[in-house]
């Protein structure tokens, strides 16, 4: 079993945990001790692992952290260390969101209401063609989303690089989805420590 939680991404003069929501130190299933010591990138810019996941709406939540920090944020949700769900918010370009890789991102896009296997135990007619539409969207979408990633990072102050960002974003073949995610954040230009 894999990593589930979520990866949160600010610029701040203080520590992440001391920010709401962050600061109330419990997860999405409400257990203490889920935050994680936040670390230190480059130019004030902070990550900070959630097990399970925050609580409450992740677009508020983005929304609350850019009120509180004066500049863009980002959470990922990552999903059995399979993939991820980006999701970044600034004030002039709104809300954007993408998964990355897809192929295993559709896997989560199947509504949970279709079974997976028929009576011979491979994945059934309905449940593989909801996966086709799924991956197919997803793929479709990953120029655009890759460019509003960009976009993001942009008004984040970050230096991304276009190419970059939609090969990480489009990669199958990951060993796991917490250290794409970070491949992903130095592609969009996420500065380093002595930056």
């Amino acid at each position: 079993m894999g990593f589930w939680g979520e990866y949160v991404v600010a610029r701040s003069g203080r520590s992440l945990s001391e920010l709401e929501p962050l600061s109330a130190g419990v997860c999405r299933d409400g257990d203490e001790g889920c935050v994680g010591v936040p670390r230190a990138h480059g130019d004030g810019w902070q990550t900070v692992v959630v097990r399970h996941g925050l609580p409450g709406h992740t677009p508020q939540t983005l929304r609350t952290l850019v009120e509180r920090t004066g500049r863009p944020a980002l959470v990922v949700y990552i999903c059995d260390s399979d993939t991820g769900f980006v999701q970044g918010w600034s004030d002039g370009a709104g809300l954007f969101e993408t998964w990355y890789t897809p192929e295993l991102a559709a896997d989560y896009e199947v509504p949970n209401d279709i079974c997976y296997e028929d009576e011979t135990g491979m994945p059934g007619t309905a449940y593989q063609a909801a996966w086709d539409a799924a991956h197919s969207r997803i793929r479709d979408e990953m120029p655009q989303r890759a460019r509003e990633a960009c976009t993001w990072a942009v008004a984040a102050g970050w230096r991304p690089e276009p190419a970059k960002v939609l090969e990480i974003l489009s990669a199958d073949c990951i060993e796991f989805a917490e250290h794409h995610f970070f491949e992903l954040l130095r592609a969009m230009g996420l500065p380093t420590a002595d930056a």
